[in-house]
């Protein structure tokens, strides 16, 4: 707990860092001198007492460069470029600078600090989430979801969503929110590793991307033998050999093509697209659900059988009609979705990626999609 409200600090402080600044804003020589004395700590090496100190010790520190206004992120860009070593002030100052500054040069800066991070200094929880937000802003963060699967044993605890998730699934954001060839071509690049438990993580989230990249690498694989778990060999299998679909489970869609598509394209991916849609859209649902005095079953299969609003999990009738209807073109369009759907690390963009993907696999066993790279 210590570790992490030490590094919560300059999460807290972020909201501050606005063009205010001070009649007596400390210089950039000011800053440097107390970052000098502030930072090159080791938590493990510390009491709870000493803990206790550093954390009123950074909050003073912050608040300083907050004091500074535009003066102070600029200098902490500066000290952050110039950082070296010390991982902890690198992971401060890139979380502090993100909302700041999104100039291509300094969302680079920000993407090389945090590769350095220390999993045992810093909560992982914020590193995957300012990935994630870097990833969105169209950087490419393929290293930091390498850095990731190198942390196999993880359980990186969401405490705003209460989810746990393990390496795997944590990765899962920083690629799938990725270009997806950008993607493939850096999961491909670590079927190479020399750690069996990364190579076996980059073929699940490789053949997870269903890119004619990734498919062509995996058919090609000779490691799959060494996939231990069975839930990766499973998945991989799912989507790498064909398996005739029932015709009968897509004679009827409730949906057209025309329907799908054009749901798809209006659902929200902002918190201000989100509170919109639930301003309107989402009311009238929710009334009509009152009027009608629906019990919470009733609701469930209302969702079940309705139009999405704001996404696409649980909507069974769409989810069977999207397979049933859509064509080899739209497969793209759906990839596309899925990515753009891991808007935020929560167990709600989390269940769109796997309702999306659930589409995409109907699509490729229902039209044969990529039959020269998948096993028959």
């Amino acid at each position: 707990m210590r570790r992490i409200l030490i590094g919560s600090i300059v999460v807290a402080l972020i909201g501050g860092m606005t063009a205010r600044g001070v009649a007596a804003a400390p210089g950039c020589d000011a800053i440097r001198a107390e970052k000098a004395k502030v930072y090159g700590y080791h938590l493990a090496q510390m009491s709870e007492a000493q803990i206790e100190a550093k954390t009123k010790e950074l909050d003073a520190f912050w608040k300083q460069v907050q004091a500074a206004g535009p003066d102070g992120v600029t200098c902490i860009r500066g000290l952050l470029a110039e950082e070296k070593t010390d991982h902890v002030f690198q992971f401060d100052a890139a979380q502090m600078l993100f909302p700041a500054d999104k100039s291509p040069e300094t969302l680079k800066l920000i993407r090389d600090a945090l590769v350095q991070a220390d999993f045992t200094e810093s909560d992982p929880a914020n590193f995957l989430e300012l990935a994630l937000d870097l990833s969105q802003a169209g950087m490419d963060v393929s290293a930091l979801g390498a850095k990731l699967l190198l942390y196999p044993n993880a359980t990186i605890h969401i405490s705003e969503h209460s989810l746990d998730l393990d390496a795997d699934s944590a990765a899962l954001f920083v690629y799938g929110s990725m270009d997806p060839v950008q993607a493939s071509n850096a999961l491909i690049e670590l079927l190479k590793a020399p750690e069996s438990f990364v190579r076996s993580a980059a073929a699940h989230l490789l053949a997870e991307e269903m890119t004619e990249e990734g498919f062509r690498a995996l058919s090609k694989w000779a490691g799959m033998n060494e996939v231990e778990e069975e839930f990766r060999q499973n998945d991989i299998r799912a989507i790498m050999k064909y398996k005739a679909p029932n015709p009968e489970d897509y004679a009827h869609p409730k949906f057209t093509r025309e329907q799908v598509l054009e749901t798809i394209a209006g659902l929200p991916h902002t918190r201000k697209e989100f509170d919109e849609v639930m301003a309107t859209k989402g009311a009238a649902f929710d009334q009509k659900m009152r009027d009608s005095k629906a019990t919470q079953q009733q609701i469930a299969k209302a969702v079940a059988e309705s139009l999405p609003i704001y996404g696409v999990a649980d909507h069974t009738a769409f989810l069977t009609s999207a397979v049933a209807t859509l064509q080899p073109a739209d497969f793209a369009t759906i990839r596309e979705a899925r990515r753009k759907a891991l808007y935020n690390v929560s167990d709600e963009s989390f269940s769109e990626y796997l309702a999306y993907t659930q589409i995409m696999i109907g699509m490729l066993n229902r039209l044969d999609l990529f039959k020269e790279y998948r096993s028959h």
